[in-house]
């Protein structure tokens, strides 16, 4: 559970930091390009050393979870700047309903009755959340069903990499690939946009290396808890999901003052109730 909650920590963070970068115009694309070397850089750092077979499996899943990731954080980031952090993270975050349906459908997974009502719970919570509130606003709305499709790809992605490929020995290294494919496929966009010069700004340097920081912290803590927390994906999926919509809302509101309406207070409520009913069934 611990692992659960530290992941979820550092996704809410991505959504603040995204904000932060509105506010003092940092090139978003140049920012998250450095964001993913740094986290690949790092990956590096910490990571034991790899063995060639180790990797062999990793490439593919890397490189199209890479693919997945550059093209994400771009929608998050605008989304977060213009729609707010709020909805936002209910967008990212509502795939879990998704996530959770196809997972158990593909690998026969048997979430038990409290788990299934602290999903729906969870899933009428978040609904709740986007609506009202800043959520009135109409810049940036239509980027929302995107991120919600891409989110739970990207979930779903990761949770089959980690049941068939990634294992004791490989489980360092399979972020870091993430992350080096990211910035690889990132760099080649910001280079047939001839933005590559933008990679020099003091403020795309320094916020990206925050971000990557950030971001690294949250996949592998992420694929931790899939891997060693001892509940099923269709479990950890929800709890996580949970979390980040609830640490993104409260940091939205304390610290860029964005107002919250009725409806998404109920939301809270109820995505509050699905953590405690998810919690509560876990052996």
């Amino acid at each position: 559970m611990v692992l659960v909650i530290i992941a979820s920590l550092f996704g809410a963070a991505l959504f603040v930091i995204f904000k932060a970068f509105g506010q003092r115009s940092v090139p978003l694309l140049p920012a998250i390009v450095v964001n993913y070397t740094v986290a690949f850089v790092f990956g590096l750092a910490v990571s034991k050393p790899w063995k060639v077979e180790d990797l062999q499996e990793l490439w593919l899943p890397a490189a199209l979870q890479g693919a997945v990731f550059i093209g994400l954080f771009q929608l998050m980031g605008i989304s977060s700047q213009r729609a707010g952090i709020a909805p936002t993270t209910v967008a990212s975050k509502m795939s879990l309903a998704l996530t959770v349906v196809l997972m158990v459908l593909a690998y026969d997974e048997r979430p038990g009755p409290m788990v299934w009502a602290g999903i729906g719970l969870a899933v009428l919570g978040v609904t709740l959340s986007s609506s009202g509130g800043i959520g009135k606003r109409s810049q940036g709305r239509w980027l929302l069903p995107v991120i919600f499709i891409a989110s739970a790809g990207s979930d779903l992605l990761i949770n089959a990499s980690q049941r068939n490929h990634v294992t004791a020995e490989n489980e360092a290294a399979f972020p870091t690939l993430i992350f080096g494919f990211a910035a690889l496929f990132g760099l080649l966009h910001l280079f047939l946009k001839k933005g590559t010069p933008q990679l020099r700004r003091p403020d795309a340097l320094l916020g990206g290396t925050i971000l990557g920081c950030v971001n690294y912290a949250s996949i592998y803590f992420l694929v931790l808890a899939l891997s060693r927390s001892g509940m099923a994906g269709s479990t950890v999926f929800p709890l996580m999901n949970v979390g980040v919509i609830l640490l993104g809302t409260a940091a939205s509101i304390i610290l860029f003052k964005e107002k919250l309406g009725s409806l998404q207070w109920a939301g809270i409520a109820l995505s509050v109730a699905a953590l405690a009913l998810i919690m509560i069934a876990q052996p």
